[in-house]
């Protein structure tokens, strides 16, 4: 029987190992090339998908703001090559060369072949990409890209890179600017009194694309600084008690990420700079400032058609400074006019872009004083800096502008708390995490889900004037909030909003009035006094801001520049831009349309749907026609060269008349008449296969017991030609109603149309659990499906339960079963009650090294570690730490103990499980040894009897009885009674023969006895042989007889994303007392039990990480994956249960 919680491991008696080592060197390699093929092809599948991203990118202009380019023709040429891949993916598994010699030549052809043109076509772009980048041309050009790949050639990384980490970290402040030189020149600016914080933000924008074109244009001896204007007052902060002018940047933003794209001075770093570079050589505390420009339009206009143009003109406006006797220019200079003048004032109109400004300032660096004497220009300001445009808004380097102004940690951590406290919102939940450097962000639409809550930027007080027609009235604002929470099935809504106290509540009382459900709740954001005093309005400003970023749903005002600074962060974040663009209705308008300020449509011409329809149609034809499985009459070349070989008592002989590679030829090679199949997860199914292979022979039956996944079962149909024939399926069901790992390909394989198995007898055997919903699934279906397919069923279906006794429901299957087929090939049943044996002992010598001395499976395993680690092939994991969870004074144990897989490749995801190959208790082996007087250490090896049996061994062989009894034989589970029956005959004392004879009888008083004497009592085969003193069964016998020793399976208890290089587990040792007065205890647990005890010996079981601590003990160990994921949506309800 397969249960959930555990797995066998197959393949692990040594057989197949040696098999391949000594026949097959060459299969080796194809293993070996078989993987590298796979993980060419998969690196060849993400190649294609993202030059299909590319051009779908491109054709939906989905993602216009990357500037994506035209994808070249060699990129739809080169998809084709995906095709011959599939070719190359489907010929690995059953070695179609036909198939594989297309991958090939499709690779070629359209893979290497196109791109190899390509590059010798396109290998002049890269001179040239080159020869612009020197010369300063790249600005006037569109985005460069490298024979049509969006990507920047490698030159223009190099070189970017190289700019980048000349901007980085040039923070000037007033102790220290490391990057000043004579060369160094420094920008200010201001801006319109009347504009707001957001508007000042976006110039800000359009002012460091300024500094970052300037840097890139002039030679690298000159030093472009941008000095950032002091705050306030703006005429929407309210609080008139807080400071309100000359406000550090620092207060809002940090300053740090700002230097990443240009370097940047505060202004007081600035004033405190200049102030002491002037003092030794003047009596005035002053500065100057050699120029200082004001911009404005042009007074005509733009006219006609737009024209870049900049002229120094006469002022449209009565200017701000004024020239005093001293012959300098005093005026605004952000309230510090005591401490700053300049030498030169000018009006200049400006038309077009912020770069109009880049070569006035290229050709004006210097300046004559009264002295005719050349003097170093310092620093330059511009005043109205809003007159000049974004330079390709929303760019490339708007958006690294835009991405270095990150937000000052103390407000991000006052819109997070408020967040967790009252949104229930965290950026692990809502998808929202970001890195400390934004630039490097790569977050594409739809990553962000947002915080179950809908952010609105409600603009009232300026707005209701200045554009009525757009702004809702309270009742009309709260339908419209109560629609998007009813269609998105949300709750919260947070809005920023101007609007004062009395509003809000008047806006809460209409949705409580119009939502159909009374639990929404509206909030906003009101800092106590204190902490207003330490963020200020613009503080109190990006919380509201950082807070309706992070929204699941977000609703901005018409035109305000507030809501497109949200829009931004939410770009940044990943949001869905339908998810974002979207604004509040006016009471005029139906807001059911969802109206929102920019939608992207989806365009394809003509041309552009013709390519992808005759993709799609190659694929799905591609797709059907590699599905197609082979026919029979014509094996490949491989399978066929496969057959040619076979082992034969550990020699290697040719074909001949070998016929290793078909269960059917083996079995006429052989003349058996049967066949079992066995699909078994534990190890039970496969146990009760040999039974009935064992109970055939004394009905004059010879059977073969193969497994599923190791034949080809395409050859059901040739065993209908042998005479008599016999076909059983002993099924287990795993899990959630499926069928067990090596059953799962025949599972698949016989559930298609078109198989025919007409006249096919057969009879199956279902093991599995009445406790699970879909109780027996597979035996059920596959009897109902081989019926369907024209077999004969010679026995009625058997339903295994191991919730009940699931021997004796295999015991009376097997009676009528044998009672069936006697009758339907009038057999007789052979009396002899001799125990006839699967496996014959072959006596040492053996050589030392082809000794196993515990591998699961390949020899020598554990000392040369190879991956991939599975059930076949553990890891011998060292483990690191161990620990008592439970206090001393508790009557159970809990361990916790670390295992260390930092030397593999080994990854796990929450929810999955560890394999643990456990070790007998030394002293129970021991035990054995003592009851039957026997040299644990002599060196043995069983052979199957049946040459032609898949299996050979019963566990990997030779080896010592001790390392059979320590590591693969079960010493502590209840023999069952078939177990007894075949011992019994070694008792001398008649009243033990009698004893075992009854209890392995399936009477009902021997079913009764069993229950009483071995389960009711757990009497292990160590306690039966104390108890039973005159039984002394042979130990090579009693080793063929015993269950495997199978791993045992633990949930992980870490988290990889805490833990990725250690696997943690915790486990409740079992350990109690039996009514026989024996102790029983827990296989694996115990093991864990004996390292703890290790561990305590030597001091260091409670090392704390980081220390050095030599700890002895390692765990064969393997991972596998669970079926059980958490809900995609964080929303979902989860009940757990802990037992």
């Amino acid at each position: 029987m397969s249960l959930p919680g555990s797995q066998h491991a197959v393949g692990t008696d040594g057989s197949d190992y040696q098999h391949r080592e000594c026949i097959a060197p060459h299969y080796r390699a194809s293993i070996e090339s078989k993987s590298r093929l796979r993980l060419l092809i998969y690196s060849h599948f993400l190649l294609g998908f993202l030059v299909f991203v590319h051009i779908l990118t491109y054709h939906t202009s989905l993602m216009s703001t990357l500037n994506v380019p035209r994808p070249h023709l060699w990129q739809y040429i080169w998809l084709n090559s995906i095709l011959s891949s599939i070719c190359g993916l489907v010929s690995i598994n059953k070695n179609r060369i036909f198939l594989m010699k297309i991958f090939f030549r499709g690779t070629v052809i359209f893979g290497l072949g196109t791109i190899i043109t390509t590059i010798i076509i396109n290998l002049s772009e890269l001179f040239t990409f080159k020869k612009l980048k020197t010369n300063h041309q790249l600005d006037e050009l569109e985005p460069q890209t490298f024979f049509g790949f969006p990507l920047l050639s490698a030159y223009s990384l190099i070189a970017d890179n190289n700019n980048n980490n000349n901007n980085n970290n040039q923070q000037c402040t007033k102790d220290s600017c490391s990057s000043i030189t004579s060369s160094t020149y420094y920008v200010l600016y201001d801006v319109n009194h009347g504009e707001g914080f957001n508007l000042r933000r976006d110039v800000y924008i359009r002012m460091a694309n300024l500094i970052h074109t300037l840097r890139e244009r002039k030679s690298a001896d000159s030093n472009w600084i941008l000095v950032l204007p002091p705050w306030g007052p703006l005429y929407h902060w309210f609080s008139h008690n807080l400071p309100r002018t000359q406000l550090k940047w620092s207060n809002f933003f940090d300053i740090k990420s700002l230097s990443r794209f240009i370097p940047v001075i505060e202004f007081e770093d600035f004033l405190q700079l200049f102030t002491s570079s002037s003092s030794s050589s003047s009596s005035t505390s002053q500065i100057t400032i050699p120029y200082v420009y004001t911009l404005q339009h042009f007074s005509e206009g733009w006219g006609e058609n737009f024209e870049e143009k900049l002229e120094i003109r006469k002022c449209n406006e009565e200017p701000m400074y004024e020239k005093r006797n001293d012959n300098y220019y005093y005026g605004w200079f952000f309230g510090y006019d005591d401490r700053i003048r300049a030498r030169q004032f000018q009006c200049l109109s400006a038309q077009g872009f912020v770069t109009v400004l880049v070569d006035f300032l290229i050709q004006n660096i210097t300046w004559s004083d009264d002295r005719n004497k050349e003097q170093v220009v310092k620093s330059i300001m511009f005043d109205r800096a809003e007159t000049v445009l974004h330079v390709d808004y929303g760019g490339y380097n708007y958006w690294r502008a835009r991405r270095s102004m990150r937000y000052a940690k103390q407000l991000v951590d006052l819109g997070n708390r408020f967040r967790v406290d009252y949104l229930n919102s965290t950026d692990l939940i809502d998808r929202t995490v970001l890195i400390d450097d934004w630039t490097k962000m790569k977050r594409h639409h739809s990553q962000a889900m947002g915080g179950p809550y809908i952010g609105i930027h409600l603009r009232r007080r300026d707005y209701i004037k200045a554009r009525p027609g757009y702004v809702p009235s309270l009742e009309h604002a709260a339908r419209q909030v109560c629609h998007h929470l009813n269609r998105l099935n949300l709750s919260l809504t947070f809005i920023a909003t101007d609007a004062d106290e009395n509003e809000i509540d008047t806006l809460r009382q209409h949705a409580h009035q119009l939502c159909e459900t009374s639990s929404n709740q509206i909030y906003t954001y009101r800092p106590n006094e204190k902490i207003l005093e330490n963020i200020l309005d613009g503080g109190k400003a990006i919380v509201d801001q950082w807070i309706c970023a992070h929204a699941r749903y977000f609703i901005g005002s018409y035109e305000s520049t507030f809501s497109f600074r949200i829009q931004e962060d939410r770009e940044i974040l990943g949001f869905e831009q339908d998810s974002t663009f979207n604004r509040l209705c006016g009471d005029h308008e139906d807001f059911s349309l969802s109206l929102n300020m920019e939608l992207l449509s989806f365009q394809l011409d003509t041309i552009d749907i013709a390519i992808f329809i005759v993709l799609l149609i190659i694929s799905l034809i591609a797709i059907y026609w590699f599905q197609r499985k082979p026919t029979l009459s014509k094996p490949d070349d491989i399978q066929q060269t496969i057959r040619n070989f076979r082992i034969d008592n550990g020699g290697v002989k040719g074909a001949g008349a070998s016929h290793e590679g078909s269960f059917v030829d083996r079995m006429i090679h052989s003349n058996k008449k049967m066949v079992v199949f066995y699909g078994s997860q534990t190890g039970t199914a496969e146990d009760f296969a040999q039974r009935i292979a064992k109970q055939a022979k004394r009905y004059g039956i010879s059977a073969a017991v193969c497994d599923p996944e190791e034949c080809d079962m395409e050859e059901l149909q040739r065993l209908i030609a042998i005479d008599k024939h016999l076909a059983l399926f002993c099924l287990a069901t795993y899990g959630e109603g499926d069928p067990t790992d090596n059953a799962q390909e025949f599972y698949e394989w016989l559930r298609e149309n078109g198989r025919d198995l007409t006249g096919l007898h057969y009879a199956v055997f279902g093991l599995g659990n009445k406790t699970y919903e879909h109780y027996n699934a597979v035996g059920k279906l596959v009897d109902k499906r081989i019926t369907e397919l024209g077999g004969v069923r010679v026995c009625d279906l058997g339903l295994g339960d191991d919730d009940g006794n699931i021997e004796d429901d295999f015991m009376a299957w097997a009676t009528i079963f044998w009672q069936n087929v006697c009758h339907k090939y009038e057999l007789v049943i052979n009396t002899d009650g001799t125990s006839m044996r699967q496996y014959k002992l072959v006596p040492g010598p053996f050589p030392v090294d082809s000794v196993f001395t515990g591998e699961i499976g390949r020899l020598k395993s554990y000392e040369r570690q190879k991956p991939p680690y599975d059930a076949r092939n553990p890891y011998l994991a060292p483990v690191t730490n161990t620990r008592e969870l439970f206090q001393n004074d508790c009557l159970r144990s809990c361990l916790h103990l670390e295992l260390d897989i930092s030397a593999t490749n080994i990854k796990y995801e929450a929810g999955y499980h560890v394999g643990v190959f456990p070790s007998n208790d030394a002293a129970l082996v021991n035990r054995v040894g003592e009851l039957l007087d026997v040299n644990l250490d002599e060196i043995i090896s069983l052979l199957n009897v049946d040459e032609d049996a898949q299996k050979k061994y019963p566990f990997p062989c030779p080896c010592s009885y001790r390392t059979a009894l320590t590591y693969y034989l079960d010493l502590t589970s209840m023999p069952n009674t078939q177990i007894l029956k075949e011992i019994a005959q070694y008792a001398t004392d008649e009243n033990d023969k009698t004893l075992l004879t009854l209890m392995g009888s399936y009477s009902e008083e021997g079913k009764i006895q069993y229950k009483e004497w071995i389960l009711d009592s757990c009497r292990s085969i160590v306690a039966i042989l104390e108890d039973l003193p005159s039984l002394k069964p042979p130990l090579d016998h009693l080793c063929e007889l015993l269950p495997r020793l199978h791993p045992r399976y633990y949930s992980i208890s870490s988290s990889p994303k805490v833990h990725p290089t250690s696997i943690h587990i915790t486990a409740v040792i079992v350990h109690f007392e039996t009514p026989t007065k024996r102790v029983a205890k827990g296989v694996a647990t115990n093991c864990f039990k004996e390292l703890y005890m290790k561990h305590q010996a030597i001091g260091c079981a409670q090392h704390k990480e980081g220390d050095t601590c030599h700890l002895p003990g390692r765990l064969p160990i393997f991972i596998r994956k669970s079926t059980f994921r958490l809900p995609f949506r964080f929303q979902t309800p989860i009940i757990m249960i802990g037992m």
